[in-house]
């Protein structure tokens, strides 16, 4: 019996000893065409546009409008936003938002920045923006945002962000946003 078992032994130990690893290969292909054949499931490459909806309740803040007696009005807010990923982590996008019941149109153009755990998406945004109300004049804003959202599918992905508006005015007009959104991939 203890011969069996050395002889197995012996024989196990010279296949493995014989065994060649794998000499480094190449990947032929354009770049990312890897991904999906391996354990990569949820790894992106740039290149991607979106659309972005959203809608929610802007806080406006001011001191030279006529606003509530704590100076501040709450109203609807809705808006688009078209962006491109140029990395997995990093978008450009222009956006444009409406303030209902105050008739302010938001125009913008940033980037945002992406923590990628499926499926959960973390990001930071940071736009430059053009506030305009139909009455006044417009004026320029930085306009500093987070948010989360869920992937629902490979293109699809619902969320919310908070945004805080800091519009340079003599009245000094500040903008809290928040919002739910739905992004669509392509």
């Amino acid at each position: 019996m203890h011969r069996w078992i050395w002889l197995l032994l012996a024989t196990g130990m010279a296949v493995g000893a014989g065994a060649d690893e794998p000499e480094p290969g190449r990947t032929d292909g354009p770049e990312g065409s890897e991904y999906g054949t391996g354990g990569y499931r949820y790894a992106r490459t740039g290149g991607d546009f979106y659309v972005e909806g959203f809608f929610g309740s802007a806080t406006v803040e001011s001191d030279g409008r006529e606003l509530d007696e704590d100076g501040s009005e709450t109203d609807l807010i809705s808006g688009l936003n078209l962006g491109y990923e140029i990395e997995d982590w990093l978008a450009f996008q222009l956006g444009y938002g409406f303030i209902w019941d105050q008739e302010t149109n938001l125009f913008s153009a940033g980037m945002r920045s992406s923590y990628d755990l499926q499926p959960f998406i973390y990001f930071f945004s940071l736009d430059a923006e053009l506030y305009s109300p139909d009455e006044g004049s417009a004026n320029f804003g930085i306009v500093p945002g987070v948010g989360a959202e869920l992937a629902l599918r490979e293109n699809l992905r619902v969320g919310l962000r908070f945004q805080r508006d800091f519009v340079f005015a003599d009245d000094s007009i500040g903008i809290n946003r928040f919002t739910a959104k739905l992004q669509f991939g392509f």
